[in-house]
Formats: structure tokens, sequence, C-alpha cells
């Protein structure tokens, strides 16, 4: 049962003492919370992300779930409920019997406390939904200290996820229930299909602007102006994040032209390896889209969607994210 509050929540040994204002609402309403150190990140702004919910009623309910109405760009609700919802799981998964202050800021539920909570580090929204009654559901993401595991083995931080449901009171939100340990999304090594079915020579005229391109983009070895189109501009990383680049394989969706017709444009997909000054390396994959002007290639799009096979996708050509920006 719950004890009357006592002293100020003190952060969990794997949490730094850092308060976070929970977000502001648009008509200038502020929602309190008190401190737990939230990570809420870009998948807020890059849309949600598809998790497996479970039902929001009960096991032996024929009652079928609200319906999520999912869009690109989160909504005020969504956005705040994030802030909210972090805040809430992060004092429930704290919350012991000799402090149960931060949790009482967030339900009034009659809820039996540990003698002990649970530490946790790398709090996080993992993903926003609105249902057709009004309601955001968030999933929320937590490394929890599991300490069930032998000692000898040394510390375990399993990756957890928990949903939250929240509601808008107009001027503030409230919980809706309890949160709950939900799974999170399911990983495979399986990929898609791609789209590029030729191999190119690093040699090659279009082989020669991406080699050319990515060594000024990542490591500083001259701008990226020269080849890139007049009308885009994508300035390179800045500072460098490498010192050396090697492209281990191009493919294409079609064979790309010595001498290319202007207008003509083919995607490429680059595999390169990078390290920087002490030996550190990582192997990644730029899809790039090539334009041809004055007898040469030069690059259009960096960061696009990959081309997939036509198996794989209706359609095939993909769409710029982001896209570079237009210059003079």
């Amino acid at each position: 049962m719950k004890l009357p509050k006592k002293k100020a929540p003190q952060p969990t040994s794997s949490e730094p003492d850092t308060t976070v204002q929970t977000a502001q609402w648009t008509n200038g309403a502020h929602l309190g919370s008190r401190g737990v150190t939230i990570a809420i990140v870009a998948a807020l702004v890059c849309g949600p992300v598809a998790l497996a919910f479970i039902a929001l009623s009960g096991g032996g309910s024929s009652e079928a779930a609200p319906r999520v109405v999912s869009s690109e760009q989160p909504s005020p609700l969504q956005q705040s409920a994030g802030s909210f919802a972090a805040g809430f799981v992060g004092a429930w998964l704290a919350a012991d019997r000799d402090d149960s202050s931060a949790l009482d800021a967030y339900t009034t539920a009659n809820i039996e406390l540990p003698k002990a909570g649970f530490q946790y580090r790398d709090l996080a929204v993992a993903s926003a939904n609105t249902t057709t009654d009004g309601l955001a559901q968030i999933v929320v993401a937590a490394n929890v200290k599991d300490d069930t595991v032998d000692a000898d083995k040394g510390d375990q931080w399993p990756r957890r996820y928990f949903q939250v449901t929240v509601a808008d009171g107009g001027n503030k939100l409230s919980a809706v229930g309890l949160p709950a340990p939900v799974a999170g999304p399911r990983h495979t090594t399986d990929g898609i299909s791609l789209g590029y079915g030729e191999t190119i020579s690093t040699s090659s005229a279009a082989g020669k602007t991406v080699n050319a391109f990515l060594a000024a983009y990542l490591t500083g070895q001259g701008d990226t102006e020269p080849y890139t189109a007049p009308s885009k501009s994508i300035p390179p990383i800045d500072p460098a994040p490498y010192t050396a680049l090697s492209v281990s394989t191009l493919t294409a969706t079609t064979t790309p032209s010595d001498h290319p017709t202007d207008g003509a444009s083919v995607n490429v997909y680059a595999t390169v390896t990078v390290s920087n000054s002490v030996g550190q390396q990582v192997t990644a994959t730029y899809p790039i889209t090539l334009r041809a002007r004055a007898d040469r290639w030069e690059v259009s799009a960096l960061g696009t969607a990959p081309t997939l096979s036509n198996s794989d996708a209706a359609t095939p050509a993909p769409s710029a994210t982001p896209a570079p920006t237009e210059g003079n």
C-alpha cells in the first residue's frame, strides 16, 4: 500500500542528477513533473515506430481495443504525453516503500510498493500514437538493471518497454492506469531485396564521383561542392569524423555510362569503410542519386531511401530523406 510522502526523490546510482522540464502545451499551459533524466529521441519528430501493443481491455473482454490512428507528424498531445509518460515510467520504476513522492505526482492508485525500486538508465520515448478515443498511447524504453543475474557475470541492463496511456484533461495530462510492460520491436537479420542489380567499378566515371564526394563529405578531403549539382548544396560533416575512407562495393539500378547524356540519372548504393586517426573503423552504406551534366556525373541527392526490388516495393524509386537544400 502507499505510504505517506517522505523525502524528495533521489536519482538512482545509474542516473545523473538532472531535472528535465516537461513539454509545453500550445495554449501556454505548463505540465509539471519531477526529476528524471529523459531522452526524448528524434523518433518523435520522425513519426511513430511500429510496435506490438497490448490490448487496453482485459484479457477476457470481448470489447476491442480502441483503433490507433497514426500520423507522420506527432500531434501536440503525442509530444507532451511523451514527456509525461517517460517521467511516469521513471517514477514508477524507482518508487519504493521509503519514497513514493515522485510516483504520487502521477497517480493516486493504491500500489503495493517494493522494498527497493528498480535502477534504470537511457530512458526514451520509443513511439507515440493517438486512439480514436482521444487518448495517447506512449511506449517508453529503458535499460533496467536485472538484479536476478549472477553477480559474477557483471551487471545486466536489458532493454525493457512500457506502455502508458495518457488522457488530455484540457490544460493538464493524466495517466490512465499504470505503466504496462510490453514486448519491444522484433528484429531480424533477414533484409529485404534491394533494387541495385548492377555492379560498377570504382574507377568508372560514376565510381570516381561517388568516391571523391564521400571522401570530402566524411573525411574533409576537399569540398563536396565540385561533385554536386549546381542547384544542390550538400555540405560535408563538420568537423570531419574520419580520416580515411575506402569504397568496398558500388552497385546501381542501371549501369552508368562513362559519357552520360545531360539529365540522365542513376541510383547508386555505396558500401564504405571509414576510420579515424586512432584506428577505429565502421562500415556504412549510402544510397546516392547521380545526375549527368556536361558529360559527367554529379551527386544530386544523398541519404535517399534505398531503391527496393520490384518484389519488395510497388514503387522502387527512392524519395529523398532529407532532400538536399537548394543552392544558388
